[in-house]
């Protein structure tokens, strides 16, 4: 799927190959905190938590302990061409839940004898043709088509003096992380539990990459580990070192499922472990 998507940038924009893409984060300076007020850090990386652009195009809302859902202004963001950061007010003790989404891009795929296949608009030249692809203007009525749209989904939380569960029990509808660890009480060495849901149901066989930040001049993620959920949606790792770490899963709801809209979710949680 990544080298279709790939297939097609290349083609329409003729970018290059080793062009590299930003991601996005957001994560707090203190995961754990006494302090009434926490500032929270938000934008683009290469290196894990090296913010190079500062976040844009996304909406902000956080959860206090209390459950109460408060949206972040654009306004209430400072910006630097690098950098984004807001002031989270945590005078409640427990934990907060702080989320950014973006409706990102959308695409759509044909099946094409037993394969999906994106369909693009440039002209159909048989001399460049690339069998990976679907020209749009050899759609028919009989065609089947899919339309897939991208979200991007970013989070964090913060604590103050103590953990709570309130936000941590709360299951959003279409694609969620489910904490049956908490995600502010991670120790290192220690069994560590998430669950991969869409719909509220556990998802098998997705993949999420775990990155440490970066501590030296390489521009290469560090993918410290990469770990699959089982047949119940589970996630078990440990992290044996403390640090703060950044959790990446794409999925994309399989072209199998009914409806002629999917969704393909890009996750990312900035998280902590403590010795």
């Amino acid at each position: 799927m990544k080298t279709l998507f790939a297939s097609v940038l290349t083609l329409a924009t003729g970018l290059s190959a080793t062009t590299h893409a930003h991601h996005p984060f957001v994560a707090p300076l203190s995961y754990q905190t006494f302090n009434n007020h926490t500032a929270l850090l938000a934008g683009f990386y290469d290196n894990p938590f090296v913010s190079e652009v500062a976040i844009k195009n996304f909406r902000f809302h956080y959860h206090n302990p209390q459950g109460k859902k408060t949206y972040v202004e654009d306004s209430a963001f400072a910006q630097t061409q690098t950098l984004s950061s807001f002031s989270l007010e945590n005078k409640i003790d427990g934990t907060y839940r702080i989320r950014g989404e973006k409706q990102a891009s959308s695409s759509r795929f044909v099946l094409d004898g037993k394969t999906w296949k994106p369909i693009i608009a440039a002209q159909f030249d048989p001399a460049k043709a690339n069998d990976k692809l679907f020209y749009a203007q050899h759609l028919n009525k009989n065609s089947q088509v899919k339309t897939l749209q991208t979200l991007e989904i970013i989070e964090t939380f913060v604590s103050r003096r103590a953990t709570s569960n309130h936000v941590i029990d709360h299951i959003h509808d279409g694609f969620d992380l489910q904490f049956v660890t908490h995600p502010n009480a991670i120790k290192t060495a220690q069994a560590i539990q998430f669950n991969i849901l869409d719909h509220k149901k556990g998802v098998a066989e997705v993949e999420a990459h775990i990155l440490a930040q970066t501590t030296d001049f390489s521009r290469e993620h560090k993918v410290v580990k990469k770990v699959k959920s089982n047949a119940k949606g589970e996630l078990h790792f440990k992290l044996e070192q403390a640090g703060q770490y950044l959790l990446s899963i794409d999925y994309q709801q399989p072209f199998s499922q009914q409806g002629d809209q999917l969704k393909r979710y890009k996750y990312t949680l900035a998280f902590n472990v403590t010795p």
